[in-house]
Parts: structure tokens; C-alpha cells; sequence
């Protein structure tokens, strides 16, 4: 294989490996003027009956669907070419330039617990994309973990899905069989050796990997709870209990006691960033030394401490190319949804059981038809929807603004929901055929409270 031209372009120069699944080059792309290297991935089917050929074409196909939209991420490598050569497929990927986890996580060796959340943070990060395109990656493990060397970050290779291509082959009732199990011992759950696994299963093999490291020994060498078949770890590793409690609800053996996929995980690490941040621990400090101080002087100090917007954190979507600021102690939930085009929502901590309403902004992102993609247009038809929505409607002003350097519309009004009387801001703009919507809703009470927080989101919002 070494010195073969594919494609026409592909020339390949050294193998890199090779697996149950097929083998994988460097490569040179020839077409290119420098002549760019490249990585090519070999697979071929069980069998080349007509049958079986045809089934992993379509597989093949739809995968490399799935991985050219998967390429857009920072953290998942770009697919640059796919193609098929006498009945062999072929993927051709971006060369991702350092070493693979398993050159870091290694027996003896105990990483600190900010090391592990910093890692754990890393790769969830690439991850959370995948799971928002309904993706499960099948194979997590260290050797699939590429740490990048220009910036450190943590690259997800080697999905598992078109590895079905070489696990596939058709029965003799014609019928699609699994010839070889996905994934690797260890790292795989119990649900995913069944032969079903979800996003889940991804958590479970992220989890495994931080415990490796965070213990100093393979996981196959910790013991387990003959009853419950959890696996025994915390008398090996230096961690806090908050943390610990995360990774074990990673790692559960039932699938459905789990964080559910990546963005359940690093809503966890918020919150646990969020509790041990200096911004509370200063506000224990202040609570003790003043004893009982009065309720108004805790209350002013509180809001302080709420509206200090100095150290934002950045939400990404690179789908969408857009990002927004907002504050480390809003928890982050994203909500794909093609159909309302909810996209993600902040919301800010509860202040008690006494608190009835969670301050919140949102982003949406909505397609728009060919005969309203104009801001004018736009505006007429959402104007529209809020009147109707609610029979209780105030709009108490509303006008021409900018966001993203844009022109946008701004709209503050009341109603009331679920018996609660809320104030809402909506401010919106129109850009590459789309509507991009931010709301900030807030009870009545605390609407001018958290005000600045959300005007400042607002001004960070950034459109590509």
C-alpha cells in the first residue's frame, strides 16, 4: 500500500495503524501546492456479495455525512475527501498534529483533581457538540484522544459509527448482522456490549478515562461492588466529595442513573465551579464575620456580588457561528430544537425555596421563509405572535436597536404566566436568512436587578 496514489491525489506514505476495523495512513495530498499530509482511513466490508456491498455503501455514505458536519467543531478533525476504490471505502481526514492521551494517563502516575476537571472540561467540550447532532462516538478511550500541540485542546478521533461498515454483513434472509462488538473493554458499558448504546455510553467512557487518571490505575485493575457492580475508586484518589459524586454518576452501571450526555456533565462542573468559587466562599467569609448583620446590608452585598461581570465565561456554537458572555454562576442548559430554534438558556441561580421565579435569558435561532427575511418583516410577524400569545400582554416600549454591529428591534413588555407577573426584554436581528432572537425574563420584582447582567449578554453577542 505504501507509495499507492488514490483518488488520483491520496499517496500513501506510512501506516499509522491498524485495527479490526480497517487501517489507517499518512498520506500526502498531491493536488495540493505544498502537498499537505492527510489522513486516510481504509475500511472494508466482511463481505463483497452484492448485497453486502450495497448496505455498506449506504452505511458509508450517511456517515460520511455525519463526520463532514461533526468537522465544523474545533475539536473533531475536518473531512476532507471520502470515495470508494475497488469496493474498498475510504475516508481522507485532517492531520491533527500531537499525541494521544494514553502517552499521559498511565499507571502510577496520579493527576491532581483541578488537572482532571480541567481534562474532564476539554473533552466534554468537543463531546457536547457530537451529542447535539444526536451522535454517539462509541469508542472514547485515550488512544482516541488527541492532545493537539499548537493549543493544548483535546481532539476527538476515530468515531465508532462508520466503523460499521467493517462490522456489518448480510445473513442469508438478508439481513443486516454485527459481525464485530464496537468498542473497547473498559471503556464500554454494560448497555453498549449489549449491543445498545446511547449517548450515555460516551459519559460512561469519559468517566472511566478521569478515574484512570485521577487514581493512577487502569480500570480494569480496580475491584467492584459484587452487588451493585459499581467500581470501587475513591479510597485510590485525593478528591473532594462534590467531585467524586460526578464521577460516579459517570461511570454508573445502569445507563439511566447517568448524566445523560455531555452537556448534563458540564452543567455538573458549573455547578460545582460555582460552589467552590471565590465569589462564595467571599461571601461566607463576609456572612460569618458580620454575625447577624442586618438583612438589607446582606441583601445590598448579595446584589454586588451578582452584578459583577467581570469574569465571563464564552458560549460557543459553531453550527450557528455565533457566540455569547455570560456569568460563570448561570447555570448553561442547551436545548437544540429545529423546531421552536431554542438553542441555549442561562439561568440564574435560585435564590431559596422562597424564590419563585429563575431570571433567564435565552437564545433562539429560527429559519426563515423566503418571503420574510428582512428585519422589517421579521419584526411585523414577531410583533404579531406577542400580542396574540397572551391576552395580558404590556408593551411598554419598544424601537430600533444593534446588536452584533446590526441593525435589531427591541421590545420590553409584562404578562402574566403561571401566576406569576414577569417582565420581559426581547431584542432581535436578521442575518444569513435567519432570526436571531435574546430574551431576558425576570419576575416583576427582580427585573431591574438583574438588568445589567443581561443587557451586557446581550451587548457580547457576537454572529459570524
Amino acid at each position: 500500500m505504501i507509495g499507492k496514489i488514490l483518488d488520483g491525489r491520496y499517496e500513501i506514505i506510512s501506516k499509522l495503524g491498524e485495527g479490526a476495523f480497517g487501517t489507517t495512513y499518512l498520506a500526502i495530498d498531491r493536488k495540493l501546492p505544498d502537498q499537505a499530509q492527510c489522513v486516510v482511513k481504509h475500511f472494508s466490508p466482511k463481505s463483497t456479495d452484492p448485497n453486502t456491498l450495497s448496505h455498506a455503501r449506504r452505511l458509508f455514505e450517511n456517515e460520511a455525512k455525519v463526520l463532514n458536519r461533526l468537522g465544523s467543531h474545533d475539536q473533531i478533525p475536518r473531512l476532507l475527501a471520502h470515495f470508494e476504490e475497488d469496493q474498498k471505502f475510504y475516508l481522507v481526514q485532517e492531520l491533527i498534529v500531537g499525541h494521544d492521551l494514553s502517552c499521559e494517563i498511565n499507571q502510577n502516575n496520579r493527576w491532581s483533581q483541578e488537572k482532571v476537571i480541567a481534562l474532564l472540561q476539554n473533552i466534554l467540550e468537543g463531546l457536547e457538540f457530537v451529542h447535539q447532532h444526536h451522535v454517539i462516538h462509541r469508542d472514547i478511550k485515550p488512544s482516541n484522544l488527541m492532545r493537539r500541540q499548537q493549543d493544548g485542546k483535546i481532539v476527538l478521533i476515530d468515531f465508532g459509527a462508520v466503523k460499521q461498515i467493517s462490522s456489518h454483513a448480510v445473513n442469508g434472509l438478508g439481513q443486516m448482522v454485527t459481525t464485530v462488538l464496537i468498542g473497547t473493554p473498559g471503556y464500554m458499558p454494560s448497555e453498549q456490549g449489549q449491543g445498545q448504546p446511547r449517548l450515555c455510553s460516551d459519559v460512561y467512557a469519559v468517566g472511566i478515562i478521569c478515574i484512570e487518571a485521577i487514581t493512577g490505575i487502569k480500570v480494569n485493575q480496580l475491584p467492584k461492588d459484587h452487588l451493585t457492580g459499581e467500581i470501587v475508586w475513591r479510597n485510590h484518589a485525593q478528591v473532594s466529595p462534590q467531585f467524586a459524586d460526578i464521577l460516579d454518576k459517570m461511570i454508573k452501571y445502569d445507563f439511566r442513573q447517568r448524566y445523560q450526555s455531555a452537556t448534563e456533565v458540564l452543567q455538573a462542573l458549573q455547578s460545582l465551579k460555582s460552589t467552590n468559587s471565590p465569589t462564595k466562599s467571599l461571601l461566607w467569609k463576609v456572612i460569618i464575620g458580620v454575625g447577624i448583620a442586618s438583612a438589607v446590608t446582606i441583601t445590598a452585598f448579595i446584589f454586588i456580588l451578582k452584578t459583577d461581570i467581570r469574569n465571563l465565561e464564552i458560549y460557543n456554537n459553531t453550527v450557528y457561528g455565533i457566540q455569547i458572555k455570560y456569568l460563570p454562576q448561570w447555570q448553561k442548559t442547551v436545548t437544540p430544537d429545529r423546531i421552536t430554534g431554542n438553542l441555549v438558556k442561562f439561568v440564574s441561580p435560585k435564590q431559596g425555596d422562597s424564590d419563585p421565579y429563575q431570571e433567564n435569558v435565552n437564545l433562539i435561532v429560527q429559519d426563515l421563509p423566503e418571503n420574510n427575511q428582512d428585519l422589517e418583516q421579521f419584526t411585523k410577524f414577531f410583533l404579531d405572535g406577542i400580542k396574540l400569545s397572551n391576552a395580558n400582554t404590556k408593551i411598554i416600549e419598544e424601537g430600533k436597536t444593534q446588536i452584533a454591529n446590526r441593525p435589531a428591534y427591541r421590545i420590553v413588555y409584562t404578562l402574566e404566566e403561571e401566576g406569576i407577573n414577569i417582565k420581559r426584554l426581547q431584542v432581535w436581528m436578521v442575518k444569513n436568512n435567519k432570526a436571531y432572537i435574546i430574551t431576558y425574563t425576570a419576575d416583576v420584582r427582580k427585573y431591574s436587578e438583574y438588568l445589567s447582567i443581561a443587557q451586557t449578554m446581550i451587548k457580547s453577542f457576537e454572529v459570524k
